[in-house]
């Protein structure tokens, strides 16, 4: 990633290197300690350091909207409260858009019916707030993670691994064997899935997230 840089540009990246995504800065470390620039990489060693300790502690699952709360023998992943609540938001805000929608379309329908004569400003925008009824349809996937994830629990205490999720409807708890839990890629998407129910899903291309979904692979087959 940087070998077509110079040292002085190394350097004056490293210097900015907080504004970098994990895997630039782990580029950049190598990349200046296979020249072995004399520079103070401490900065830089302390950062990454201090995100590998993140994911291994799987501090990087807000990124998914959970949490994982560690316990003497083990840890519990829930929903995050954020998360929770940019659900309902985005829920709420669909429902708003589309029965804007739903009154332009209606709108535009009697302008037809009516004969009325509109300039072509007048007809465009008519013809946009009848195309929110399709913008409020995309908000309401916030609906399906709140009712897929809502008392979602995916808990490990003693070696035992508990699911609780929505399977179709009911809410139910589930016992996993922990041979049935293993990673799956498919193009770009990273999915972590117990037996043949998909738990995660990442952006394959998203080291950081890549790395906790590994971690936590790991850390419930142990």
């Amino acid at each position: 990633m940087y070998s077509d840089r110079t040292n002085s540009e190394l350097i004056e990246i490293m210097n900015q290197h907080s504004l970098l995504t994990f895997e630039a800065q782990l580029s950049l470390q190598e990349e200046l300690q296979k020249r072995a620039v004399v520079v103070d990489l401490s900065d830089l060693n302390t950062t990454i350091a201090n995100k590998r300790a993140q994911i291994q502690n799987l501090e990087y699952l807000k990124d998914f909207g959970f949490q994982a709360n560690r316990t003497v023998d083990g840890f519990t992943i829930t929903r995050t409260q954020k998360a929770l609540f940019t659900d309902v938001l985005a829920v709420i805000v669909g429902l708003l858009v589309f029965l804007l929608g739903v009154y332009g379309c209606i709108n535009l329908v009697y302008t037809f019916i009516n004969g009325d004569e509109l300039d072509v400003f007048t007809l465009a925008y008519k013809f946009a707030m009848a195309g929110l009824i399709f913008i409020g349809f995309s908000f309401f996937s916030g609906l399906q993670r709140l009712f897929d994830f809502y008392g979602f629990e995916l808990r490990k205490a003693n070696g035992s691994i508990t699911l609780k999720k929505r399977f179709d409807v009911k809410l139910e708890e589930v016992q996993i064997n922990a041979t049935d839990i293993h990673l799956e890629e498919d193009e770009d998407i990273l999915a972590i899935k117990l037996g043949h129910e998909t738990i995660f899903t990442s952006n394959g291309g998203n080291l950081i997230q890549t790395l906790t979904l590994q971690e936590l692979a790991k850390e419930l087959k142990a």
